[in-house]
């Protein structure tokens, strides 16, 4: 098994000349990725950071947090990625955990970190892209020779720390050994199909999450592909640019192919070149991908994974047997388990509670011995998601386990709600949550951004929930709003939550 500086060594010899990262200012081949990542090596070690040391990556999803990453791997440092959109709290929470010896911003973040980095002495060096009033980094990377003596590692050493928050509100350092990566990357790239050498990916996940980062560029250099990178999502040059450098890869969230099916004018954007589209992590609304995929001809493919599990462990089949609503089946390595609260395995069909094995687990989360023993075990890692696997071993997967609403004693599970609300036509955008409820502990509500031209009402939505679910599954209310609340592309339930209970909802209307 490769330790994932050994995979950028082959492909620069093997690709030198193939274009690697893609934007609108600047292309950068394999080789010149390289010697990038190489310069940036030798500035690190020549401040004295060794294997094993702690780098926070506090980077937009730019060229610079790819050459970060991967000058870290060839350094042996642990690269963690840290969301460029945290603000001082949230980041001091990050930076207090990991004992880094070094951050790498850019003009754009710096001044957030700049004002707290005074509570921080044990942080020895901070290098910004641009300068910022600090040294630039790069004109520093500019003065360091192009090659570099990468740090042979053990693939159980930790390759990066991705920090999530998960449901719970704390930050966890999720840390993944190189083993762990390279066996998902390996499997993720039988499971799609990819050819080496030839994938072009269109990419407008943060690469501070696991999903841009593990899922998207990694995967890509992999497989020796060329990535188009968006800094942010913008609805319009998504599908300029999967037409113009005729993109064969697309994964994102349920979120951004809403948006793209909403905003396409099949006469200007071409989605024919697609090959492979993939998304997860909550439903896609079926007109959607039906619509989706009748302009691409290409299918959408359903994935289920977690930072905790490195990538993409669970997709429906590229051929074969579809079944609606399945997450798919295992892949590669990867292998489900689905247990009762005492931990016991169901019987087939049974909902429980999902626990993720195989090569693909991380290690555990950073320096947090309780928290890694009540998710990790001998099975694998246990996800807080609910779902069951059929007679065939496909994959479904219910809800998460921390946001079931607990209703007058029946359990009720917003993804279901969710994916029936979807199918109508007069909504774009939905969320369904829990709140208070004196009477029955809590009640459903669901949020709803209208399709355009949309003039559904609350009462009218409620008569086709009544239609199609038990009475206690229906919302009690029916909010309309013009805007979620969404980072990296995902919906904030816990933003709406907060303002139902506050009555601040009105902040998400105007």
């Amino acid at each position: 098994m490769e330790y994932l500086s050994q995979i950028l060594a082959r492909n620069s010899r093997l690709l030198p000349d193939r274009p690697f990262i893609v934007t609108d200012t600047e292309t950068l081949t394999y080789a010149q990725f390289s010697a990038r990542t190489a310069q940036l090596a030798h500035v690190l070690q020549a401040r004295g950071l060794k294997p094993g040391d702690r780098v926070a990556l506090y980077l937009p999803s730019t060229p610079m947090m790819a050459i970060a990453f991967w000058a870290c791997q060839r350094l042996g440092a642990v690269p963690a990625p840290v969301s460029a959109m945290l603000r001082h709290e949230e980041l001091r929470s990050i930076v207090a955990k990991a004992d880094f010896r070094a951050l790498i911003a850019d003009t754009e973040t710096w001044p957030y970190f700049q004002q707290i980095r005074s509570e921080f002495s044990d942080l020895a060096h901070c290098l910004v892209a641009g300068g910022g009033g600090q040294e630039d980094l790069t004109s520093l990377m500019d003065a360091q020779p192009e090659i570099f003596d990468d740090h042979v590692c053990d693939p159980r050493d930790i390759a990066c720390l991705f920090f999530s928050s998960g449901t719970t509100g704390k930050s966890k350092g999720i840390a993944q050994p190189h083993f762990s990566i390279a066996s998902t990357l390996r499997d993720m790239m039988v499971s799609h199909r990819n050819r080496f050498g030839r994938e072009v990916y269109v990419c407008a996940v943060p690469l501070f999450t696991n999903f841009g980062l593990n899922v998207t560029l990694n995967l890509c250099l992999y497989g020796g592909g060329t990535i188009v990178l968006h800094e942010r999502w913008n609805t319009a040059r998504v599908l300029a640019d999967i037409a113009r450098y005729k993109a064969t890869y697309f994964g994102g969230t349920p979120t951004m192919y809403v948006y793209i099916v909403n905003e396409i004018d099949p006469q200007i954007h071409d989605l024919t070149s697609l090959r492979v589209c993939t998304t997860g992590g909550s439903p896609v609304p079926q007109p959607v991908i039906e619509r989706f995929e009748s302009l691409s001809g290409a299918r959408v493919t359903q994935v289920y994974g977690a930072t905790e599990t490195c990538g993409q462990n669970v997709m429906e089949p590229t051929l074969g047997v579809r079944k609606r609503g399945a997450a798919g089946l295992p892949v590669g390595s990867s292998r489900v388990t689905v247990v009762d609260d005492d931990g016991h395995e169901v019987p087939t069909g049974e909902i429980g509670e999902i626990i993720i094995g195989g090569d693909c687990v991380a290690a555990g989360y950073w320096e947090d011995d309780e928290a890694t023993a009540e998710a990790f075990g001998p099975d694998g890692w246990r996800s807080g998601d609910l779902g069951y696997v059929d007679e065939d071993g496909y994959v479904f997967i219910v809800d998460r386990k921390k946001d079931v609403i607990i209703a007058g004693g029946h359990n009720i599970y917003p993804l279901e709600i969710e994916t029936l609300l979807y199918k109508h036509a007069a909504i774009a955008m939905c969320a369904v949550v829990g709140i208070p409820d004196e009477a029955k502990g809590e009640v459903p509500v669901a949020v709803i951004v209208p399709a355009d031209g949309s003039t559904a009402t609350a009462d009218e939505l409620a008569a086709y929930c009544r239609e199609h679910l038990a009475a206690y599954k229906v919302p009690r209310r029916f909010e309309f709003i013009e805007r979620m609340p969404i980072e990296a592309a995902k919906i904030r339930k816990r933003e709406l939550v907060v303002a139902l209970k506050d009555g601040t909802l009105d902040k998400f209307r105007g």
